[in-house]
């Protein structure tokens, strides 16, 4: 009997997908502008504005944990938000998006279907209030909507 060996390739380790480090890695796949809230607004910490948030949900129809994201990237007004000023708000605190699918986060929380994860981008001094224009991408392990994309005009308070 011959044996066929079957190699799964994935985009996660390094094949030949996208990086996911700049927007038009995601532009191409599903758009969908349900994706984001359309506000936000600043964070505040003993008067000082420390950042601002937006809210983002999760593309398909079924929740996954929070460990099934491999990478959030946003566009604020045409500027690239670096990863390491995303944090993400669960239960009451802060997780840098590096801990996501680490020892150091609660792996087994669900982000359930249309529940909306809130994204910190802690830049001090926040943004103005008004109207911004947001780009959202969202890639995600081992899910059968594996990337996602949005786009739209987002109110900051």
């Amino acid at each position: 009997m011959d044996i066929k060996k079957v190699e799964r390739i994935s985009f996660r380790r390094g094949g030949a997908g996208p990086k996911f480090d700049k927007m038009s890695d995601f532009n191409a796949t599903r758009y969908n502008p349900l994706l984001m809230h359309n506000y936000g607004r600043n964070i505040y910490e003993k008067g000082e504005k420390i950042g601002y948030c937006v809210d983002v949900r999760i593309p398909g129809y079924r929740g996954l944990p929070i460990n099934q994201i491999q990478q959030l990237a946003f566009t604020v007004d045409g500027q690239w938000i670096p990863d390491d000023c995303m944090y993400i708000w669960y239960d009451g605190k802060d997780f840098p998006l590096s801990e996501v699918g680490t020892g150091r986060f609660d792996n087994e929380w669900m982000w359930k279907y249309q529940d909306y994860l809130r994204v910190f981008f802690k830049i001090p001094g926040g943004i103005a209030q008004g109207e911004h224009e947001v780009e959202y991408g969202i890639a995600l392990r081992d899910h059968y909507s594996t990337t996602a994309y949005c786009k739209k005009t987002v109110t900051i308070v």
